[in-house]
């Protein structure tokens, strides 16, 4: 039997509680200002794990946050607990499928706005203890020129020092690490997710995602198990050709049909795997 979950200890880090808190305007406003330094007069926000598609042939994206300010300029952050190897290479994934949002509602490229990409990170990306590494093209040759792409890619490690940061950008790290609130603004994020704790339709869609991450996990090792059978075989029929035997002899040592150990044949000769004299 599958154990109940805890809701009482769901917290802002996860990642369906931190898309349904940061859906409230003035909270991710406040979110993006600590981060970022900077001052946002006012945030709009789409739905929640906003879908994004270029093109017909292109892989998309789901944002966890989409926001976009009042001067145009657009916002991604994305709760990360775990480090997959290739964030960087997402990032750049993200902004460009963000930038083909602009260009696909009719700006043009130089009235294309500022993109930026947070990452909220419960691990040191980097290694280097910092709690903020921001990303700006600039020139190797002159790091005084800024190349104007108006990019920018942030990495928040929760967990990094705290030297040289802001004192709220310090609370709002110090409470998504320890859930603790110092302040009224993570105060008021505490009550969000209290609140979203207790609320069973909130519940109810949480049940729902854990089953469908849970399921394609399933699903994940399932083909995995399948696959390395399928790769034994094909050693086992390549080692058997090798010593001459029929397509017979080995569909009858190996237990399976004359079919399937043609198709795998096929396979190893399509990959330049079967060595024959």
């Amino acid at each position: 039997m599958k154990k109940p979950i805890d809701f009482e200890s769901i917290q802002l880090t996860n990642d369906m509680m931190f898309c349904t808190v940061l859906q409230e305007p003035e909270l991710c406003r406040e979110f993006l200002q600590r981060v970022l330094g900077i001052e946002i007069q006012e945030l709009t926000l789409t739905q929640a794990q906003q879908n994004m598609k270029a093109g017909v042939y292109s892989k998309g994206i789901r944002l966890d946050i989409y926001a976009k300010d009042v001067s145009g300029n657009v916002y991604d952050i994305e709760m990360q607990k775990l480090d997959t190897k290739e964030l960087d290479l997402r990032s750049r994934y993200y902004h460009s499928e963000m930038d083909s949002h602009q260009i696909y509602e009719g700006q043009g490229y130089k009235d294309m706005k500022e993109s930026v990409v947070i990452f909220v990170c419960d691990f040191d990306l980097f290694q280097k203890g910092r709690s903020v590494y921001t990303f700006e093209s600039v020139c190797r040759e002159d790091l005084a020129i800024r190349l104007n792409d108006r990019r920018k890619t942030v990495f928040v490690n929760i967990r990094g020092k705290r030297d040289g940061i802001p004192t709220d950008l310090v609370k709002l790290l110090d409470y998504l690490q320890s859930s603790q609130p110092t302040d009224a603004y993570t105060e008021d994020l505490q009550r969000r997710v209290a609140r979203m704790r207790d609320d069973t339709k909130w519940r109810e869609q949480y049940m729902t995602w854990e089953m469908t991450l849970q399921e394609r996990y399933e699903d994940g090792v399932e083909a995995g198990i399948e696959k390395g059978i399928e790769e034994k075989l094909c050693s086992l029929i390549q080692k058997k050709l090798e010593k001459g035997k029929s397509l017979e002899q080995i569909a009858d040592e190996c237990e399976e049909t004359e079919e399937r150990v043609r198709e795998l044949i096929e396979k190893l000769e399509s990959s330049g795997r079967l060595k024959t004299n």
